[in-house]
Parts: C-alpha cells; structure tokens; sequence
C-alpha cells in the first residue's frame, strides 16, 4: 500500500480483504468485511481509501451491466466477460484481446481504459440454455 501513501491499518485491511476475496466485491461488501476486524472503520471511510488506492494504482473498479462498482486489485493481464443472465464473471486474458484493441486504435483512433472495460453478453451455458428452451 506504500505506492506514494501512508501506510494505514485501514488501507491494508481494505487491500487484503480484495486480496482474499473470491470475485469481485462492491464498497458495501468491503466495508462489512473490514468493520468486522476494525469497528471504526465506516463505509465512507472505505470509499475515501478505495479512491486513494486507485489513484496509487493498487486497485481498479469495474461496472459488470448496469450494476455498482466492483473492486479488484490492479491487474493489467486480464480483462472481464460478465453474463447478464446468470450474472457470472469470467476472466479474459488480454493476449486473447489484443487484436480487438489494436483494430480499435487502427481504424477509430480509440484507445479503450483497460481498467474500468468489461464485456456484457450471455455466457455459452445461458445461450445453450435459451437455445434449448427455444429462445
């Protein structure tokens, strides 16, 4: 946590309890999880830190459909395909991407913000699933 900030109870807390995470969580879900082993830590206290954490780069936000923000720690090798059916995340890695990106710059000019890019679509189990009830 020391990427240019002090380093706090509360910030290494935050940092761990996205570290230990399974998935993704939301700035409520943290706060609940970090309250527990530090009561005085509160959920604008927990928002304040994350913005601070992104500007050092320790983690990014993302937005899966039209939900809140979900925090990871900062990883630049993959990006998220998220399933507006069933609501799942999987992990794209960016290699797999790149070609996508690079017809973006090529052809629009558009440099995507990697950090905060997901990819909303039906997941192949929810596609097998509508194909199969017809729809």
């Amino acid at each position: 946590v020391d990427a240019g900030g002090r380093r706090t109870a509360s910030r290494q807390a935050i940092v761990e309890t996205i570290a230990g995470a399974r998935g993704h969580l939301t700035a409520e879900e943290i706060a609940e999880r970090v309250h527990r082993r530090f009561p005085s830590v509160n959920l604008s206290t927990v928002y304040r830190t994350l913005d601070t954490l992104e500007d050092l780069a320790v983690v990014d936000h993302v937005h899966f459909g039209h939900g809140r923000a979900v925090y990871h720690l900062r990883d630049e090798s993959h990006q998220h395909l998220y399933c507006e059916k069933c609501e799942r995340v999987e992990e794209l890695p960016v290699p797999k991407l790149g070609a996508f990106l690079r017809l973006l710059d090529r052809e629009y000019g558009f440099e995507v913000d990697r950090r905060h890019f997901a990819i909303v679509g039906r997941c192949r189990r929810c596609r097998a699933s509508a194909a199969k009830d017809g729809g």
